[in-house]
């Protein structure tokens, strides 16, 4: 992404945005937001775990860079949020998560995981009711989803421009609305057969 760094940044930052905003039209939704980089060859924690509602708005530095250690991103990523969800002690059916992956290159220089860990560990958290999706552009973006198991309409090739980018996060951020939108539904229903059978 060093090409259009300045670009990727806004495009994010618009996500940013976006994801506080649909916080205030969805109170009753608790939403917690995660933040990973990686490149040359640094996998960083741009932003701790935090709820959406709660977080500072101080958006990180974000300087695209060389090489591709996702594998280990990814890895790291997953593993700290497990832990997370552990400590919040929530049963399954109170939370969805969704981890969304966007690249403009293969992975190429992980020293922490590899492939025979990372495709079965995320193929295993999609039986539990995760979503993944990948995102990607300038490489073989179906080659790269079926080594992570990322299933076949979570994937998508995106434009390398700015343009290209604001497309590809606002069709992620209403096919993601869409399943919350399903997931509150859900709990209300189980809200009102509760409180009718009490």
């Amino acid at each position: 992404m060093g090409s259009i760094a300045s670009s990727a940044r806004e495009v994010f930052e618009g996500y940013l945005h976006r994801l506080i905003q649909e916080q205030k039209d969805l109170p009753d939704l608790t939403q917690y937001l995660n933040m990973w980089t990686f490149g040359k060859p640094y996998v960083t924690e741009n932003i701790p775990l935090v709820k959406v509602s709660s977080w500072d708005k101080v958006f990180p530095e974000y300087r695209p860079s060389g090489n591709t250690p996702m594998f280990d991103a990814i890895g790291m990523a997953i593993r700290k949020l497990q832990e997370s969800l552990r400590l919040l002690d929530l049963q399954p059916d109170q939370y969805q998560v969704k981890f969304f992956i966007v690249s403009d290159g293969e992975e190429n220089a992980s020293v922490e995981y590899r492939a025979s860990q990372i495709g079965p560990l995320i193929k295993g958290l999609i039986q539990e009711g995760w979503g993944f999706d990948y995102y990607g552009t300038d490489h073989d973006i179906t080659n790269m989803a079926d080594t992570l198991n990322i299933e076949h309409d979570r994937r998508i090739r995106f434009q390398k421009t700015k343009v290209g980018m604001e497309n590809a996060r606002d069709h992620y951020m209403n096919e993601r609305l869409a399943e919350k939108m399903a997931f509150i539904e859900k709990r209300r229903q189980q809200d009102h057969d509760s409180k009718s059978k009490a």
